[in-house]
């Protein structure tokens, strides 16, 4: 009992510190360390427990944190980081825009605003498969969706909700989330794209694209269009668009990863005996010399397809400062909270209350869902509750992924609500509208995708 109070206490310095937006990573670091020292000085069930101990309870404490940081550095981090360096390198090489330039051509073909934006929605999910970085993506494609669906008659507003959702929903092997989640169930990421989040991505997005169809025209009649919309729409015809020289042939090299981790896997061709397995750091290396050997034809410059490769680790570098650090300092967290035997009591508490393995799921996916509204951010709380979901789900009888995708599609959904996501703010900063009319106007399709996905996961899931 000592050992929830403290956890709750805890918990709440970590909630009060997250909304006076504190650096999330140090305070998730410095909540686990307290924790675990806790454990200790309390003598807590099941406290501390390490494979390899130091023979000093004090130095375990820490050996903890190293043991955390090697594991996530070698595997899932690594990962992460080569993703992000992927990412960097092909907007170095505008591949980005070749993708849409490819993808997003036959948009101007459909006549309503309304259902332009749908389509336009949808091409933001494929491209959001390329480009994990829901920042990244989105500015992107304020770049080059947005005068487009300005041009063909969307009103401003519309678009911008438009692509500040594009991210609802964290899918593709870039997720930092997503990739989380297979690691932590113990099953290859692929196996959870498929067998877990498939089965009702489709569903939240039918749900998204018919709520926003009707929620921004009825958005739009009450606030009427705004002043700008009509000098903005005649900026665009008039400006002439930046020309890239640029192979539309690019457009296959964000999607190299995707192919290559989709295909080369038990789940695809393991079926037909032909077992090789590719891991996303191989799959991406291959992926940037496949892009090199591209630039070296187009180029025919090797120090300057040598020199642009600098981007990469570039890329890799800051994944690792922005979210594998976020992503040890939540495990480290999730530690403490297993070690002072907060997770024990709270099992241990809703048996007593007879209630199950869906109750815990509505909890703390609520949970979840409001710190990720409250910080901007879904990695920072999913990385915080991933650890402890193997040890609750065994106790319950039920598979690690069955709750932890309930969960991630909460920190999605709570992110695009907040009016602090990066993306949100840079999205409507670059349009000039409020971030808060923005989040107001795709309250309703999120609420409704909040709902469904409740709904789906006792249906469906569990």
């Amino acid at each position: 009992m000592l050992g929830l109070i403290i956890s709750l206490i805890v918990i709440a310095w970590v909630g009060w510190m997250i909304a006076k937006k504190g650096y999330a990573t140090a305070i998730l670091m410095i909540a686990g360390t307290v924790l675990l020292a806790c454990a200790v000085l309390i003598d807590a069930e099941p406290g501390i427990v390490l494979k390899k101990a130091t023979g000093s309870a004090f130095f375990d404490i820490f050996k903890v944190i190293e043991t955390t940081l090697s594991s996530t550095l070698g595997g899932l981090g690594l990962s992460i980081m080569a993703m992000g360096g992927f990412a960097r390198y092909m907007d170095t090489l505008h591949a980005g825009r070749a993708l849409y330039a490819v993808v997003g051509g036959p948009l101007k073909y459909i006549k309503s605003p309304y259902m332009l934006a749908c389509m336009g929605f949808i091409v933001t999910q494929v491209i959001g498969m390329a480009i994990p970085s829901a920042s990244g993506l989105a500015l992107m494609l304020m770049v080059t969706l947005y005068p487009v669906l300005i041009r063909a008659g969307v009103s401003r507003m519309t678009a911008v909700c438009i692509i500040g959702a594009s991210r609802f929903f964290d899918l593709g092997p870039g997720s930092a989330n997503c990739m989380l989640a297979a690691k932590t169930s113990g099953i290859e990421w692929a196996e959870y794209f498929l067998g877990w989040q498939m089965k009702i991505y489709f569903p939240l997005l039918i749900c998204m694209l018919v709520s926003q169809y009707f929620t921004q025209r009825y958005w739009d009649k009450r606030e009427g269009i705004d002043e700008g919309y009509a000098a903005l729409q005649e900026q665009f015809r008039q400006e002439q668009s930046e020309k890239l020289s640029v192979p539309k042939i690019y457009a296959l090299l964000p999607i190299i990863p995707l192919v290559i981790l989709l295909l080369f896997n038990p789940v695809v061709l393991g079926r037909y005996g032909i077992n090789v397995k590719v891991g996303v750091p191989a799959a991406i290396v291959l992926s940037v010399f496949i892009a090199m050997i591209f630039e070296f034809v187009r180029l025919r410059d090797g120090f300057a397809v040598l020199g642009n490769m600098k981007t990469f680790f570039e890329g890799m570098a800051k994944q690792f400062s922005v979210v594998v650090a976020l992503i040890v300092a939540g495990q480290v967290f999730g530690k403490g909270l297993i070690a002072i035997g907060a997770v024990n009591s709270l099992i241990t508490g809703v048996e007593s209350l007879g209630m199950g393995v869906g109750f815990m799921v509505i909890v703390m996916s609520l949970v979840i869902g409001v710190v990720a509204f409250l910080m901007g951010s879904g990695n920072a709380p999913f990385f915080s509750f991933a650890a402890l979901i193997p040890s609750i789900a065994s106790k319950f009888g039920v598979h690690s992924a069955d709750m932890l995708l309930p969960l991630q599609t909460m920190t999605g959904f709570g992110r695009t609500l907040s009016p602090v996501t990066g993306a949100i703010v840079a999205v409507a900063g670059i349009a000039g509208v409020s971030p808060f009319r923005l989040v107001k106007r795709n309250a309703v399709p999120l609420l409704l995708c909040i709902l469904l996905n409740y709904i789906l996961t006792f249906v469906v899931v569990l």
